[in-house]
């Protein structure tokens, strides 16, 4: 919508309702923008209360900024998807109320009007991408302003910054991630804070230990374990692994050519199911060097 608009001019209305909420203190309300194809001939804009020809509500983006110079920036989304008929989008009307009035009895206080100079925006049966785009409006001295619904599918890269700069968002998450840590700030290092881990580490909930240089085992909460380790013997084709620790249950054990250099073809080691059990694994190489590889089993301690 590559328009060219004029500055948006106040109604009648809209000086009115600045007023109004300057004597009240009730915030005044953006409900809904709307862009009509109405020609402006000889009507009055003061005493306008509606776009003259309304085609298309669009919804806003965000909660909106003051700008300066008594004016209130909002942002509105322009898509198609819903217009049945093309038309040139020439009017620009921002409809609002004061805080506790019916939505549906807002009405228009800023307006605009491209003439010649607005874009078409074809039908449905041809879709263009959504664009977010700006509209700012006087507001004079009033600071009690507000944007009162937010389309949430669309998301400006301002609101996305307020978003990560919020230290609420999200709290649910955050709730979370401070019971991990034990700490009242989920900002703070995890290094120094994990009470929760060290206190299952502590019960043997989880158990991660170094046997020696060479192996280790991970032991989980319910007797599921994984150890691993090097293992090997030059010159024979059958290799034996005694696990360091005994399984009540052996799943699977495993091992891979520890010298393989990426370039060449890596040693093949089998697992001989019938001769692996609870205290064992027995690998047979792809030929008689199986001088070193890793291996690893998983079972239940």
């Amino acid at each position: 919508m590559a328009s060219i608009y004029p500055n948006t001019r106040l109604t009648n209305y809209g000086r009115e309702l600045i007023a109004r909420s300057q004597a009240t203190g009730k915030k005044l309300q953006y409900i809904k923008l709307v862009t009509g194809d109405g020609q402006l001939d000889n009507q009055n804009i003061d005493t306008m209360t509606s776009v003259l020809a309304p085609k298309l509500e669009c919804p806003f983006t965000s909660g909106g900024e003051f700008v300066g110079d008594g004016q209130f920036r909002i942002e509105f989304a322009v898509s198609n998807s819903t217009v049945n008929s093309g038309f040139f989008a020439r009017e620009l009307g921002v409809y609002a109320n004061l805080e506790g009035e019916s939505d549906s009895a807002a009405k228009l206080i800023a307006y605009s009007n491209g003439g010649n100079y607005a874009s078409y925006i074809p039908s449905k049966e041809t879709p263009i991408n959504s664009k977010v785009f700006s509209l700012d409006v006087v507001i004079g001295n009033s600071t009690n302003v507000t944007v009162k619904k937010i389309d949430a599918a669309y998301l400006t890269r301002g609101a996305l910054d307020s978003h990560n700069r919020d230290t609420s968002a999200h709290s649910n998450i955050t709730d979370q991630i401070k019971a991990i840590l034990g700490s009242a700030n989920w900002n703070d290092s995890p290094a120094s804070t994990l009470v929760t881990i060290k206190n299952l580490l502590g019960q043997g909930a989880i158990v991660a230990s170094k046997l020696d240089a060479n192996a280790g085992f991970v032991k989980f909460a319910n007797g599921f374990t994984i150890q691993w380790g090097i293992g090997g013997q030059d010159n024979v084709t059958k290799s034996e692994v005694r696990f360091p620790i005994k399984f009540t249950t052996l799943f699977m054990a495993n091992a891979i050519d520890a010298y393989w250099s990426g370039s060449d073809t890596p040693r093949y080691f089998a697992n001989s199911v019938s001769e692996s059990n609870s205290t064992k694994a027995v690998f047979s190489a792809s030929d008689r060097y199986a001088a070193s590889y890793y291996w690893f089993a998983l079972g239940i301690i």
